[in-house]
């Protein structure tokens, strides 16, 4: 059997050695750049302002849920809580907008301080995961609580796609294992390949089935950007073959996209073995519902951005301008700041705590837990959105009216989803009584 983590071809090796080759130099021309596009200062915060600790606050998401769950009884007010919590800690606690100079980037990409954290919620989702599996394979069927805790723990582990995502994008071979590992429980280990060869080539253009159109609902996203991506993965895997490889046929050994296929039954397989019928059914909803959170995000982030095609086929280079950026400092700490998605997208293979946030790039009206939800009502997010998405397009400012409608609506739709989030729970709990 081959080494399916580590075989990756000999045209992502090059490009990994030439990011490596390149990155101080890539450093030093965007320092320059940011000096000059966006007059950021030359004298920075202490080093000590970046520190690793704010990241573990990740673990503490994963013991709230099972606190409510164990002594509460009812994952879904621990998630109501949190959603809430995290929501209004962005706004209230307000935005990071730090970025290390030049220097301090190359300290904190050697520093294995911010390693660890990644390592820890991998760990501790693996945990949770055989511990939610557990628990729902031991109760009593009862519909509508494992809806709740199918949900509940589809939002838990839609964070340990942001720690494959950081890992998947490391020069380390055992950081990409782990990568690898952390993406099969979720029966979405070709994200792997598609991800980086895929989406971080074709993003904002018409190629990429994870880049939503202006006007694009959530609900014609999903099918599309799932589907999509489960072939492009293979696309490109039969390309890497054929044209690098220089295999006969991609029906080979080295076909990835074949032992990750079969890794999603076989995985499954594994958990009917260990925890029966009830497991295996719940290790399947709880992967059905950290892939729709995962896609929903995947929605947001380049939502009606687009890049202008310079020839037939052929786009402009990616940039900062390609992604929406949420500089809010909660969501950040737990998603280990994903949401500096321009920056990441125009460096990859850049660490989590070196990305920058740039006014030039274009901002999400909240973090991403906002976001997502929003996302789940077309009418809410399009009054909110496009406007900003039109404007950014057309390269000028929402005006202070434009300004002051959007946060009506902002706090509009906050106030209607927590509505509608506590009267689900409550007809859950009263459903539960009757039957």
């Amino acid at each position: 059997m081959p080494n399916i983590t580590n075989n990756i071809g000999r045209v992502h090796l090059s490009a990994l050695n030439h990011e490596s080759q390149n990155y101080k130099k890539a450093l030093k021309q965007r320092s320059q750049f940011d000096k000059k596009l966006f007059n950021v200062e030359e004298e920075a915060q202490p080093i000590s302002s970046f520190s690793s600790l704010p990241y573990y606050s990740i673990l503490l998401f994963y013991g709230f849920i099972y606190w409510s769950t164990e002594y509460l009884g009812n994952p879904a007010i621990g998630l109501l809580i949190l959603h809430t919590v995290i929501i209004l800690g962005d706004f209230i606690v307000g935005e990071d907008r730090l970025n290390p100079t030049e220097k301090q980037s190359k300290e904190l990409a050697d520093s294995v301080y911010f390693k660890i954290p990644l390592y820890a919620a991998a760990i501790v989702d693996w945990v949770f995961f055989f511990w939610v599996i557990n628990h729902l394979s031991k109760q009593p069927f009862d519909l509508v609580y494992w809806i709740i805790m199918l949900i509940t723990a589809g939002f838990a582990h839609t964070t340990n796609f942001a720690v494959a995502h950081e890992l998947c994008h490391k020069h380390d071979s055992f950081d990409r294992f782990v990568s690898v590992i952390s993406l099969t429980k979720m029966l979405y280990t070709h994200f792997f390949i598609e991800h980086q060869y895929g989406h971080h080539k074709n993003v904002a253009t018409p190629k990429d089935p994870a880049t939503a159109r202006l006007g694009e609902t959530l609900y014609q996203f999903l099918p599309r950007s799932i589907v999509g991506s489960y072939l492009s993965a293979w696309d490109i895997e039969k390309r890497r073959l054929l044209e690098i490889e220089e295999c006969s046929t991609h029906w080979h050994p080295k076909n990835r996209m074949i032992w990750y296929t079969l890794s999603y039954p076989a995985f499954l397989g594994i958990i009917y073995a260990m925890f029966g019928f009830a497991g295996m059914m719940a290790s399947a909803g709880v992967a059905f519902m950290a892939v729709i959170l995962l896609e929903t995000i995947n929605y947001t982030e380049h939502y009606g951005l687009e890049r202008k095609e310079i020839a037939p086929g052929e786009y402009e280079k990616v940039s900062i301008e390609h992604s929406w950026n949420a500089p809010h400092r909660i969501s950040n700490y737990l998603l280990f700041k994903i949401q500096r998605h321009s920056d990441h997208h125009e460096n990859a293979y850049k660490p989590y705590q070196t990305l920058a946030t740039y006014d030039k790039s274009p901002m999400l009206p909240g973090g991403y837990s906002f976001c997502m939800m929003m996302a789940f009502y077309p009418y809410f997010w399009f009054k909110i959105i496009n406007p900003l998405a039109i404007s950014y397009k057309e390269g000028v400012k929402l005006s202070e009216a434009e300004e002051s409608k959007s946060r009506k609506w902002r706090i509009l739709f906050f106030a209607i989803n927590l509505t509608v989030l506590i009267a689900l729970i409550m007809i859950g709990q009263m459903l539960r009584r009757q039957f």
